[in-house]
């Protein structure tokens, strides 16, 4: 039926329909959302709420057990993005999730009555905007809202049907005693600051191959024109999209995953797969699972872990020092970390 419309007519209304879903959308369709999970439990609802960043959607996930002990009987709603609505619901913290197009969700307003108490964890930098955070991003969001956790590691249940179905789906068998390893690398694109060479990628997955007879599947290059889909030797996710829920069930049946400083290092972590983070800007230490196999490999330079301090030092744009802590982060120790953490293997 559009197509009888002008163009510009056509283009008009598309424009209207994607405004409408980001900023209309949700403030219509989740207070009957919200309505019909409280009729259903019986309960007034306590919301988590972290919309955007698949990291800190996860890193949010601890909290849900402290939130259950300060509000007892009360139906446990974590907000968060439409791409990661089905990942969050792999979580056996939460009792609804609610998938926000594109909402700045407001931690004032309660519905009428049925919110009791939400909680919109942020970071330190969020916060100030000057400050580097010095603690763990899940003890950062996690003091955001006045809490101190006791059990800090995210965890996320993939059932074995969506592993099989998924590795089915991409042409890559189950996992099995006896079969070639499964390694997923994440190379970006991602902020500047956090990248590693195209050239040290590649020699990377030719050291690999070298010595272990391996699968190594290629995440988070964001499009068909990333330079990263060019490296020889892997399997390449950039003619399709993988959906959050799909990433969670590949990293689950990998035996390592390799990762700039970048959402697919928490998903490991709460799949309890070893994970290599490479890392100049953050510190390790604050990022990398608290409760599951993982190591950091940086490059020794005087402006290690700038994001830190403050006033915080460069994240996003540009490096007063062109991103030494990058550049100068070789190939050798991270393929000793490779070598460790195989041997080592899947708890």
């Amino acid at each position: 039926m559009l197509n009888v419309l002008p163009a510009w007519l056509r283009q008009a209304l598309k424009a209207l329909k994607k405004w409408f879903r980001a900023r209309v959308a949700d403030h219509i369709y989740f207070p009957f959302w919200l309505l019909g999970q409280c009729l259903r439990h019986r309960q007034r609802a306590v919301v988590l709420c972290r919309i955007f960043a698949l990291g800190d959607a996860l890193c949010t996930l601890p909290m849900c057990a402290q939130i259950r002990q300060r509000h007892p009987k009360r139906l446990l709603v974590f907000i968060t993005g439409t791409d990661y609505k089905k990942m969050i619901q792999l979580a056996r913290g939460p009792d609804a999730v609610y998938g926000a197009q594109s909402w700045t969700f407001s931690a004032t307003h309660r519905f009428f009555g049925l919110i009791e108490k939400i909680y919109a964890p942020k970071t330190t930098d969020e916060v100030s905007g000057e400050a580097g955070p010095t603690r763990h991003l899940i003890d950062d969001l996690a003091g955001s809202c006045g809490m101190a956790l006791s059990d800090r590691q995210p965890r996320l249940y993939p059932p074995k049907e969506l592993i099989e179905r998924t590795l089915a789906r991409n042409g890559l068998a189950a996992p099995s005693a006896g079969r070639r390893k499964l390694i997923a690398i994440n190379c970006g694109r991602s902020w500047p600051v956090k990248e590693w060479s195209f050239a040290r990628w590649q020699e990377l997955v030719d050291r690999i191959h070298g010595e272990y007879d391996t699968t190594i599947l290629l995440f988070g290059i964001g499009g068909d024109q990333n330079e990263y889909t060019r490296l020889r030797g892997i399997e390449s996710f950039a003619n399709h999209r993988v959906a959050a829920h799909e990433l969670v069930a590949l990293i689950a049946a990998c035996d390592l995953v390799i990762s700039i400083d970048s959402g697919p290092v928490h998903v490991a972590g709460a799949v309890g797969t070893p994970v290599i983070g490479l890392y100049g800007a953050n510190d390790p230490q604050y990022r990398l699972p608290p409760a599951s196999p993982g190591t950091g490999v940086v490059a020794e330079v005087p402006c290690l872990f700038c994001h830190h301090r403050t006033p915080r030092g460069h994240w996003k744009t540009g490096c007063p020092h062109e991103i030494c802590c990058m550049k100068e982060l070789e190939v050798a120790p991270v393929f000793q970390a490779v070598k460790q953490m195989l041997a080592v293997g899947k708890s």
